[in-house]
């Protein structure tokens, strides 16, 4: 199975529809589930990387997890600050303050930092096959702690006609759950390496990001929530993030983290800190952060919102907010 598409929502329907209609029936351990095998995806345009549905939006959550994996943290309480449930996920106790032992953040940009050195290796040999982060090790397989193994086993960096290009490799992924989170992910570090290579090499343009599958799964606890996404909300128009501004990157980077520690650690709001970030694509992702505070922490502020939509210029957030908005509005708050 080999699914091409120009946007993620296109990319999700004709791979849940497909799933649906040769999914084989398997038992692990996680669950009964419905699954196809040596599955291929690829994103034509990987900026386009948010679903404008209901229930496949899962922009807060994503952009947690892209933000723990960029700190190279593998701290629970930082994840499970967007995904509430993550200690359950991965079989942690209530009162566990273990380091998650599958986190992909300290394999990718921990040390020595596998990230900066594909950008050197890509510098020397622009066509080279050796540009792979490994992320599942043998560790996972022989180890005695399996509560969190990595469902991703490589990322794989190609550049080839003037392109970058990502290929990923995992040996199984939710689709239903995962599948939204990771390519959000992935192609965000795809369009960062593009911007770390620019000055290397100045024609250089975001190629196509490939997903590649040994399980690709639906599980039946999931089954209603794709049938909704397929039965009642259709086919989304597409709408792309913007781009990454390669001579504001560092800046950026470590300015979003910063802010990202404010918010979840302090619960600090001060919109101001908006005015820090040049790049929009960064700006957004701290306005995401600012809506998920007031949605967690100051659900009725409805102005705030408000105000945050008007400084989104990507239709993406600016539909992720106003869903908010009018959630609030429907309940009959001003």
């Amino acid at each position: 199975m080999h699914i091409t598409a120009e946007s993620l929502d296109d990319l999700l329907h004709e791979t849940y529809e497909y799933i649906l209609a040769n999914g084989e029936r398997a038992s692990p351990t996680r669950g009964t589930n419905s699954e196809v095998r040596n599955c291929i995806l690829t994103l034509l345009n990987p900026r386009s990387r948010i679903s404008l549905s209901e229930v496949r939006s899962k922009v807060i959550s994503c952009l947690g997890e892209f933000l723990w994996y960029l700190s190279g943290s593998n701290s629970i309480d930082f994840i499970e600050y967007y995904i509430k449930d993550y200690r359950d996920r991965i079989n942690f106790t209530k009162d566990s303050t273990d380091p998650v032992p599958g986190a992909y953040g300290s394999r990718i940009f921990g040390q020595p930092n596998q990230f900066n050195k594909i950008v050197e290796l890509l510098e020397k040999s622009k066509d080279s096959r050796r540009a792979v982060i490994a992320i599942y090790s043998e560790n996972d397989l022989l180890g005695d702690d399996s509560r969190d193994v990595p469902c991703t086993c490589t990322l794989q960096f190609f550049i080839r006609n003037d392109k970058l290009h990502l290929t990923c490799y995992m040996r199984s992924n939710d689709a239903a759950l995962g599948l939204v989170h990771d390519i959000f992910s992935f192609t965000l570090l795809q369009e960062i390496m593009l911007a770390k290579l620019i000055t290397k090499y100045p024609n250089l343009e975001l190629g196509e990001y490939t997903h590649i599958v040994g399980s690709l799964h639906i599980y039946d606890k999931n089954i209603d929530q794709i049938f909704h996404y397929l039965s009642k909300e259709g086919w989304q128009y597409h709408a792309s993030m913007p781009p990454i501004s390669p001579k504001l990157l560092e800046d950026s980077i470590k300015k979003i983290l910063e802010i990202e520690i404010d918010i979840r650690v302090h619960r600090s709001c001060d919109l101001s800190k908006l005015d820090l970030l040049e790049d929009q694509i960064f700006k957004e992702m701290a306005i995401i952060l600012f809506v998920y505070f007031f949605v967690k922490f100051d659900k009725t502020n409805i102005s705030g919102l408000q105000e945050l939509e008007t400084k989104c210029s990507s239709i993406p957030i600016k539909a992720f907010i106003n869903k908010r908005i009018q959630g609030l509005l429907t309940k009959g708050l001003k």
